[in-house]
């Protein structure tokens, strides 16, 4: 929630100032605490903690010492909280200090709860009871102790509820409310205050710790811990002192500003609101739209979540990120699977409905627009002979039904010969087919696309069917593309071949024949073909006449 407002505590520091003027080693300092203490006392302030724990005693190096602390907390007009850590119980529990402590009910253990990733962003307050009637009360942390003689009242268990100043605690382990990152705190120097005190500076000492908590504690670099101030850089300036961390507990109980877990059901609700936008947003929009929405989906969670967070509830936004995350991998598979599904059936349609070429066409070049390229080709057009008569008469027989359940078998007769022979229909006229036989066929060989076709209409005149079909043939240059405009295309073929074709196959009634080729188609055959010249014949549009020719079988 930012940079916070302190008003109620004060830190005392050992800190670098402290190294420099102290020429004891650091385990024999308990003259300096104690006059840290005195000065406290002398500011005004209302309860001293001491992060520190005094592990062993000193006096047989230094005599006097371990009773000078002692006495300093024995005597003091205010609650001096000393430092007991559980673990070490065996070696502190000989030492002065700590027996005075435990007895007036001075102590409590410094331990920091940290995260799984290390940082520290709660604090255990109470020890679990044992439920042991003869056992002592639970133990209290320093902070949980400090505050409450801060507040001048013990906390009780009540219902299964823990209450400070008949105010309930949301357990015995809180999530803190950070006042900022290092530094919040005011503090300062032990050297300071023991100067101050041994100067009878009373006044600078009341505006240092005048109606404080005062919480005395070490500033060097093996206290000091990540929490949620901390940023990608190390070192003293980006983690936070043991001892802040402490006031961070006292300030966070004096304030009441506890952060408490968004209860699960709506946690749920947040994560089934997260999946069905996410959902909702990759099945509704297109791939460019997608990504904007996502980047506002993600922004709303974050939002989202910092509002309630600074309401005092947490919301894991990572949590509700990571749904939305593995959302839209679902979503994106599925986009992708279903794509490629109707891609292969986009292209079957294409296939099916214009033809294969145009589909690999496609395919390669990824783009619809109107086109055309020259080519030499040989077209094949095919027609039912006396079509008109027949389906009258089994119309009135049969039914509509029969005559388009016969010629669907037709022209999948027809179809398969021309896909055997590797060439592709371009379209359906009615009851006429028209194909198209070229040197970019599969399986075609160079040159080879008239001598194809010519084989491919000798066995469709020749296949036994209920139709009698006739077929016509001319080769040379036509135009391939897409014809039309940008809302309507056709994939066709373009070009006097295509009309000499188709009007070569309605001669056949005229020559009484069922296959009729070109002079041109002939000789593009070669001698692979067994033909005969039928003479030559006018044909409209063409300032010669055009020799015919046909399978001699």
């Amino acid at each position: 929630r930012g940079q916070q407002p302190v008003s109620d505590i004060t830190l005392i520091t050992l800190d670098q100032k402290a190294l420099d003027n102290f020429k004891e080693l650091r385990l024999f300092w308990h003259s300096h605490y104690a006059n840290a203490i005195k000065g406290a006392i002398a500011g005004g302030a209302k309860v001293v903690g001491l992060d520190l724990a005094f592990g062993i005693g000193v006096d047989r190096w230094e005599p006097g010492l371990d009773s000078l602390m002692a006495e300093a907390v024995s005597t003091a007009p205010i609650p001096v909280i000393t430092a007991y850590v559980p673990q070490f119980a065996g070696t502190q529990d000989s030492v002065p200090v700590n027996i005075l402590a435990a007895a007036l009910g001075l102590s409590g253990y410094p331990n920091l709860l940290d995260d799984a990733d290390g940082f520290v962003r709660r604090q255990e307050l109470i020890e679990a009871p044992t439920g042991k009637p003869d056992d002592p009360p639970p133990a209290r942390s320093l902070a949980m102790r400090v505050t409450e003689k801060f507040l001048g009242a013990d906390s009780e268990l009540k219902n299964g509820t823990w209450y400070l100043k008949d105010q309930p605690l949301p357990g015995r382990t809180i999530t803190l409310d950070y006042a900022g990152g290092p530094g919040t705190f005011p503090s300062v120097s032990i050297v300071d205050v023991e100067n101050a005190y041994k100067n009878n500076d009373t006044a600078k000492l009341q505006g240092w710790f005048a109606n404080k908590a005062v919480l005395l504690g070490t500033d060097s670099v093996d206290d000091r811990f990540p929490t949620p101030f901390y940023t990608l850089f190390n070192g003293p300036k980006w983690t936070t002192a043991g001892v802040e961390i402490h006031a961070n507990t006292v300030r966070t109980l004096l304030n009441r500003s506890w952060f408490l877990p968004a209860p699960e059901w709506s946690r749920d609700l947040a994560l089934a609101l997260t999946v069905l936008l996410t959902t909702l947003v990759m099945v509704s929009f297109a791939a460019r739209h997608t990504a904007w929405w996502m980047v506002g989906i993600a922004a709303a969670i974050m939002g989202g979540t910092h509002a309630a967070f600074r309401a005092g509830r947490i919301y894991p936004t990572a949590e509700l990120l990571s749904a939305a995350v593995l959302c839209l991998i679902g979503a994106t598979i599925f986009r992708f699977a279903t794509a490629e599904k109707r891609g292969a059936l986009f292209q079957r349609a294409v296939s099916l409905f214009v033809g294969k070429e145009l589909a690999t066409t496609l395919d390669k070049s990824e783009d619809i627009r109107l086109s055309g390229r020259q080519q030499v080709v040989t077209i094949l057009f095919t027609d039912i002979r006396g079509f008109t008569a027949y389906s009258e008469e089994l119309c009135a027989k049969e039914g509509p039904q029969e005559l388009g359940r016969r010629l669907n078998e037709y022209m999948a007769q027809m179809v398969a010969i021309i896909v055997a022979k590797h060439g592709h229909i371009n379209k359906f006229i009615g009851d006429g087919i028209l194909a198209v036989f070229s040197d970019d066929d599969e399986g075609a060989v160079p040159g080879d696309h008239a001598r194809r076709a010519v084989a491919c209409a000798t066995e469709m005149v020749t296949a036994p069917s209920p139709f009698k079909t006739g077929a016509g043939l001319h080769s040379g240059d036509v135009v391939v593309g897409n014809v039309g405009s940008a809302d309507k295309m056709e994939f066709t073929v373009l070009g006097d071949t295509v009309n000499l074709a188709s009007r070569l196959e309605s001669l056949n009634k005229e020559q009484k024949t069922k296959l009729l080729m070109s002079g041109t188609t002939r000789d593009m055959a070669g001698d692979a073909v067994d033909a005969v010249r039928l003479g030559e014949v006018p044909v409209r549009g063409k300032t010669e006449p055009v020799p015919l020719y046909t399978v001699t079988s």
